[in-house]
Protein backbone atom coordinates (compact mmCIF):
# COMPACT_ATOMS: atom_id res chain seq x y z
CA UNK A 1 0.00 0.00 0.00
CA UNK A 2 1.40 3.66 -0.79
CA UNK A 3 2.42 5.63 2.20
CA UNK A 4 0.40 9.24 2.53
CA UNK A 5 3.00 11.84 2.50
CA UNK A 6 2.38 13.57 6.08
CA UNK A 7 1.96 17.40 4.53
CA UNK A 8 0.65 18.42 1.90
CA UNK A 9 1.45 21.84 -0.02
CA UNK A 10 -0.99 24.38 -1.13
CA UNK A 11 -0.70 23.67 -4.72
CA UNK A 12 -1.23 19.81 -3.91
CA UNK A 13 -4.43 20.72 -1.49
CA UNK A 14 -6.14 23.15 -4.10
CA UNK A 15 -5.53 20.32 -6.74
CA UNK A 16 -7.27 17.58 -4.73
CA UNK A 17 -10.20 19.87 -3.90
CA UNK A 18 -10.25 20.96 -7.60
CA UNK A 19 -10.61 16.87 -8.18
CA UNK A 20 -13.15 16.60 -5.38
CA UNK A 21 -15.53 19.42 -6.96
CA UNK A 22 -15.21 18.02 -10.63
CA UNK A 23 -16.26 14.36 -9.39
CA UNK A 24 -18.96 16.38 -7.66
CA UNK A 25 -19.93 17.90 -10.53
CA UNK A 26 -19.74 15.03 -13.39
CA UNK A 27 -21.66 12.89 -10.61
CA UNK A 28 -24.66 15.66 -10.69
CA UNK A 29 -24.57 16.34 -14.20
CA UNK A 30 -25.32 12.22 -14.73
CA UNK A 31 -27.79 12.36 -11.65
CA UNK A 32 -29.68 15.04 -13.48
CA UNK A 33 -29.57 13.42 -16.66
CA UNK A 34 -30.50 10.02 -15.80
CA UNK A 35 -33.54 12.02 -13.72
CA UNK A 36 -34.47 13.87 -16.91
CA UNK A 37 -34.56 10.54 -18.64
CA UNK A 38 -36.82 8.88 -16.21
CA UNK A 39 -38.99 11.83 -15.58
CA UNK A 40 -39.51 13.33 -18.76
CA UNK A 41 -38.84 11.21 -21.30
CA UNK A 42 -38.19 12.54 -24.87
CA UNK A 43 -40.88 11.51 -27.53
CA UNK A 44 -38.66 11.56 -30.53
CA UNK A 45 -41.41 10.31 -33.29
CA UNK A 46 -42.23 12.35 -35.92
CA UNK A 47 -45.45 12.86 -35.17
CA UNK A 48 -44.64 14.20 -32.16
CA UNK A 49 -41.66 16.71 -33.04
CA UNK A 50 -44.39 17.66 -35.88
CA UNK A 51 -47.33 18.14 -33.15
CA UNK A 52 -44.64 19.92 -31.03
CA UNK A 53 -43.56 21.96 -33.92
CA UNK A 54 -47.39 23.26 -34.72
CA UNK A 55 -47.85 24.18 -31.13
CA UNK A 56 -44.90 26.60 -31.26
CA UNK A 57 -46.03 28.01 -34.22
CA UNK A 58 -49.35 28.64 -33.09
CA UNK A 59 -47.76 30.60 -29.84
CA UNK A 60 -45.49 32.65 -32.48
CA UNK A 61 -49.03 33.73 -34.09
CA UNK A 62 -50.48 34.40 -30.60
CA UNK A 63 -47.58 36.27 -29.50
CA UNK A 64 -47.19 38.14 -33.21
CA UNK A 65 -50.94 39.06 -32.57
CA UNK A 66 -50.59 40.67 -29.80
CA UNK A 67 -47.95 42.40 -30.62
CA UNK A 68 -49.58 44.12 -33.28
CA UNK A 69 -52.47 45.24 -31.42
CA UNK A 70 -50.11 46.56 -28.79
CA UNK A 71 -48.38 48.30 -32.27
CA UNK A 72 -51.76 49.36 -33.22
CA UNK A 73 -53.17 50.55 -29.81
CA UNK A 74 -49.46 52.74 -29.39
CA UNK A 75 -50.11 54.42 -33.01
CA UNK A 76 -53.58 55.26 -32.45
CA UNK A 77 -52.77 56.90 -28.93
CA UNK A 78 -50.33 58.41 -30.56
CA UNK A 79 -52.17 59.92 -33.67
CA UNK A 80 -54.84 61.29 -30.89
CA UNK A 81 -52.23 63.01 -28.87
CA UNK A 82 -50.82 64.75 -32.11
CA UNK A 83 -53.95 65.48 -34.01
CA UNK A 84 -52.51 63.21 -37.42
CA UNK A 85 -54.99 62.01 -39.02
CA UNK A 86 -54.28 57.93 -39.08
CA UNK A 87 -52.80 56.29 -42.05
CA UNK A 88 -56.49 54.97 -42.74
CA UNK A 89 -57.80 58.37 -42.41
CA UNK A 90 -55.36 59.36 -44.92
CA UNK A 91 -56.34 56.32 -47.63
CA UNK A 92 -60.24 57.39 -47.15
CA UNK A 93 -59.64 60.98 -47.79
CA UNK A 94 -57.77 60.99 -50.98
CA UNK A 95 -60.10 58.07 -52.55
CA UNK A 96 -62.87 60.36 -51.57
CA UNK A 97 -60.76 63.25 -53.38
CA UNK A 98 -59.94 60.98 -56.40
CA UNK A 99 -63.46 60.23 -56.56
CA UNK A 100 -64.98 63.58 -56.25
CA UNK A 101 -63.08 64.87 -58.69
Amino acid sequence: MKSQPDSYTRVEIDQLVEGIYRTLETTQERLDMRCDDIYFPMDLTMISLTSQIEAIHGEIVEIHGYTLVDQKHKHRSTDATTNRPTVTDEHRSTKIKTEAG
